[in-house]
């Protein structure tokens, strides 16, 4: 047996202790809707309320080790002087795409991004560019959508074409290259039309960009149809379509929208897909099962190992990146107010979805090239399979037991209690809607493996891929300078500074380091306090992960076999490799 002994709370023969140890965890982790340092009249604008809960204050135990905290201020430092390096001996240069390029080709401490990479074999904005070239560059901005830092944003256009699109109907359909003589209208019949709408980057304010994407399924890979934009001056908005045969003006203008979709993606992607639906979501979470589990507790011992160092993180987050004057506000087009109530307004209408679910919902089980819905499933079946594994034995396979679980029934009624009307510190829930009532076994698994699913596969494919694709901004910039919508005759006019471009590589280098264990390897300290059960369900669950791996490599093995250097290319995706997901939101 572990250091404490397993037991639910209807069977535990010490009651009084574990009252009190439980007691001692609710003064210690406590909800707070915190305010950001933000005013009060921005706290109203932000609809503060509505933000996920956060833990209060950091206890003692939640601190990372002295190790953790060691190599993060190793790389932040080295990072931060590099980036102030790159900065002194480029002073009085202009800083252009063939410059960032050659800053990643020559010998130097960066390895070329994956966005370098590919821009650079595309020979985007080049003149010797081929038809080939330009419809590959075409390619990474559709698998973007599928397997990028943003992946659960697109879903198959139903009914009627879109109606930001109706107006260019000719237009888009024309000699289109990529709809093979059909329709939009025919497409959509055919189930092979997909959208991506970012309009919710804009939150309603009139100066943002507001972006859509129409894609579709060209010869059995993701090809992008058109994008329109939303700008102040055009009431319909904008439409750019691809242009592999165009003259120079009209490609530019087709890679500068590109630019663009996906500098609105990187707001979206940080401020919903990564912070505000991986880190604060889970922030809440791990807060109410210290507050409801005793240590006792199989559910308790289960999730722990997926909150390690989270809360540390998370309050690092909030003081050092959010506040006035941090990463948000001098390095990303959106700013911190802003981000925090497009936060704000997607947690106000959060609902339980389930990456089964969701992808079904969205019509996105059957777009081709789409592996990380492929890694993602197998990796939350092989979660699933562990979860019930455990759970059938600590409830001896009987519904009854979940419903007098006294323990578990407090933390679902603090999950999904409303949350706190203002800024201040336990006096509501989460506010977790949809979270199915846990009265029996499996409503208890599929609540369960949600959450772990969420701190590591979710987080890691929303985390580390962020230096491949953000390092190089005409990849996929967190900042473009002037105003986009502007039309320019040269792309380097609207590239982040070097200064700019070098804080978010540091950045992007030190939230994409690796500090904690992969997926299933529980650090000791967490298997040591399972029982023997526990620890058998545990070395079940890495020799699944273990066969997951082996499919995943032939997968990416055959992509690059089937690969033929005249025709378009399949990228691989390692980002769900089960050795580069790690079991927590530790970075």
């Amino acid at each position: 047996m572990g250091n404490t002994p397993v037991t639910l709370p209807q069977d535990d023969q010490q009651v009084d202790t574990r009252q009190r140890k439980l007691h001692e965890a609710r003064r210690k982790y406590e909800l707070e809707q915190h305010k950001f340092g933000l005013s009060a009249v921005q706290q109203r604008l932000v609809n503060i309320g509505n933000l996920p809960p956060m833990l209060s204050k950091l206890p003692p135990e939640e601190n990372q080790s002295l190790y953790y905290k060691i190599r993060f201020a190793a790389q932040y430092l080295f990072y931060a002087l590099y980036a102030l390096f790159q900065c002194l001996v480029g002073c009085g240069r202009q800083w252009t795409i063939d410059r960032m390029i050659q800053h990643f080709r020559f010998p130097c401490l960066l390895k070329e991004p994956k966005g370098c990479e590919v821009w650079r074999k595309t020979a985007i904005n080049r003149k010797d560019q081929t038809v080939l070239q330009r419809m590959q560059a075409d390619h990474w901005f559709a698998w973007q959508r599928l397997n990028g830092v943003t992946r659960n944003l697109i879903h198959r256009v139903e009914g009627i074409v879109p109606l930001q699109f109706a107006p260019f109907l000719k237009t888009i359909e024309y000699n289109h290259p990529y709809l093979a003589e059909k329709t939009l209208q025919v497409h959509i019949e055919q189930k092979t039309l997909y959208i991506v709408n970012l309009t919710e980057v804009a939150i309603g304010e009139t100066t943002l960009l507001a972006p859509v994407a129409l894609f579709v399924i060209f010869n059995g890979m993701l090809m992008p149809v058109a994008v329109w934009i939303k700008s102040m001056d055009i009431d319909i908005g904008q439409v750019s379509i691809p242009n592999i045969l165009s003259d120079d003006e009209r490609l530019r203008h087709w890679v500068k929208t590109r630019i663009i979709f996906n500098m609105l993606d990187a707001q979206y992607h940080e401020s919903v897909t990564h912070l505000g639906f991986t880190h604060l979501l889970m922030d809440g979470v791990s807060v109410c099962m210290h507050r409801n589990l005793s240590k006792r507790h199989p559910i308790y011992k289960i999730l722990l190992p997926h909150f390690r160092y989270m809360h540390a993180i998370n309050i690092a987050a909030r003081d050092d990146l959010l506040p006035r004057g941090g990463y948000i506000e001098k390095n990303m087009y959106i700013r911190r107010i802003l981000m925090l109530k497009l936060i704000a307004k997607h947690n106000e209408n959060w609902v339980y979805d389930p990456i089964q679910s969701s992808l079904e919902k969205r019509g996105a089980m059957d777009i081709p090239g789409y592996f990380f819905k492929d890694d993602a499933l197998q990796l939350e079946g092989a979660i699933r399979q562990f979860v019930h594994q455990y759970v059938t034995h600590y409830y001896k396979n009987d519904d009854r037991n979940v419903q007098e679980d006294g323990e578990i029934q407090g933390f679902y009624q603090e999950l999904t209690a409303p949350r706190a009307s203002r800024a201040m510190i336990g006096s509501g829930g989460c506010g977790m809607n949809g979270i199915p009532e846990i009265n029996s076994m499996k409503n208890l698994v599929d609540v369960v493996t949600y959450f772990i699913y969420t701190c590591s596969v979710e987080h890691s494919a929303t985390n580390f891929p962020q230096y491949e694709q953000y390092a190089f901004p005409p990849n996929f910039a967190a900042l473009l300078n002037g105003q986009p919508e502007d039309e320019m005759a040269d792309l380097d006019a609207s590239m982040p500074s070097r200064k700019e471009m070098f804080s978010t590589i540091k950045i992007m280098k030190v939230l994409t380091l690796v500090l904690t264990n992969s997926l299933g390897n529980y650090e000791n300290v967490y298997t040591r306090d399972m029982d023997t059960f526990g620890r058998n369900c545990v070395a079940a669950f890495r020799q699944n992960l273990s066969a997951i791996q082996n499919r995943m490599n032939n997968r990416n093995a055959d992509i690059m076999a089937r690969n033929d250097p005249n025709q378009l290319q399949e990228y691989q995706y390692e980002w769900l490799l089960p050795k580069n997901v790690l079991n927590s939101i530790s970075i």
